[in-house]
Order: structure tokens, then C-alpha cells, then sequence
């Protein structure tokens, strides 16, 4: 007699140390079923979602799709960086280049000599740095200092001595002959005063 699949699923099997368990019974046939069906529904969904967004792609761009962007590619749309920071190395570039122009000495043009090579101006540096200074001017004299007797001071470069401006200068004496001192001034005698007149009387 045929046994029936409940009969066949809820059979107990008792092992010799008297452990009881139900017999491993797959059903292969309701598995297979299963999977098929499900691959198949699946297989509709996609189909059916791809018709879809064909439809609707239609419908929003009848002509086709935009051209891309002129910009879509560089290096800086606008004032933002479109390279993700770690990958973008524009910055230690371009400080190489300044540093290998300070280095060469470079303009703007590279290859162009326009100044001196920073190594040279910083040892001409150092160099003037490290030379002595020059020894200070003398001391101007002080104002307001009288000379010291019998000395007359020297008058500026270009000047005439005090007292002497608008004199012709005299004549040096002849050789052999003592000059003559200048005669002495007298002093000039004042004039008698005269007497007021008296009023007449009558």
C-alpha cells in the first residue's frame, strides 16, 4: 500500500540510543515550481519597466538627448574646482614653477633671465650683512663757541669775514718796505651852541 505524503513527512525515525527525529524528505517538484515562476515573473517585471522608461524618455525628449556641456571636462567651472581635492595637484604645480623660477632667475616667461637667481642675492646679502660699517663723519661744530683769543674763526668756503662785505680788498705791501699803519681818526669837536633870542621889550 502507497503511503501518503503526510505519512511519509511525519514519520519518526528512533535511533539506537533511543534520540528520536523525523526522516529528511525534500519535494523536489514544488521547489522547481517555485523558481521557475519566479524567474518568469521577474523576467516580466524587467521587460516591462524598461518599456517604460523608453516611453517616458520619449515623451520628455522627443528630439533625443542634449548635447553635453562645452565646460563638462575642465579644470574649474566658474570659481569651483571640479577635481576631487586629493587627485587635484594644480596648487603644488604651480608652486613648483615659482620656486624653479626664483631658483633661475625668470620673469614671467620662463627661460627669460629678468632678475638675479635668488641663491646669488641672498649670499650678496649675507656678504654686505657680515662687511664693516663705514667710519662715522667728524663732529660738526658746535654753535655758539667762541675762538680762542688771537684767533680769528675761519669764514665759510665762498664767504667774506664779517665787517669786510662790500670792501675792496687792500693791496699787499711792496717788498722790501713796512706798511704803513692807517692814520688814526680824531674824533670830531661839536659845534658852540648859540643862545635862544629874547623876546624884545616895551
Amino acid at each position: 500500500m502507497k503511503k501518503t505524503q503526510v505519512e511519509q513527512e511525519s514519520r519518526v525515525i528512533v535511533g539506537a540510543h533511543g534520540v528520536s527525529s523525523e526522516e529528511d524528505h525534500l519535494v523536489l517538484g514544488k521547489v522547481i515550481r517555485v523558481g521557475v515562476v519566479g524567474l518568469l515573473i521577474f523576467a516580466v517585471g524587467a521587460v516591462w519597466a524598461w518599456r517604460v522608461q523608453v516611453h517616458t524618455e520619449q515623451e520628455l525628449q522627443p528630439d533625443g538627448p542634449p548635447p553635453k556641456p562645452a565646460a563638462l571636462g575642465q579644470y574649474e567651472i566658474g570659481i569651483v574646482n571640479q577635481r576631487v581635492f586629493e587627485q587635484d595637484n594644480h596648487a603644488l604645480e604651480k608652486l613648483g614653477e615659482q620656486h624653479e623660477a626664483l631658483k633661475n632667475g625668470w620673469g614671467e616667461q620662463p627661460g627669460v633671465a629678468a632678475h638675479m637667481p635668488i641663491d646669488q642675492a641672498m649670499d650678496r646679502v649675507i656678504a654686505d650683512a657680515q662687511r664693516p660699517p663705514p667710519p662715522p663723519p667728524p663732529p660738526a661744530p658746535e654753535p655758539g663757541k667762541t675762538p680762542a683769543p688771537g684767533k680769528t674763526p675761519a669764514a665759510p668756503q665762498g664767504k667774506a669775514p664779517a665787517g669786510t662785505e662790500g670792501k675792496a680788498p687792500a693791496p699787499p705791501p711792496a717788498e722790501g718796505k713796512a706798511p704803513t699803519p692807517a692814520p688814526a681818526k680824531t674824533p670830531a669837536t661839536p659845534a658852540p651852541a648859540t643862545p635862544a633870542p629874547t623876546p624884545a621889550q616895551h
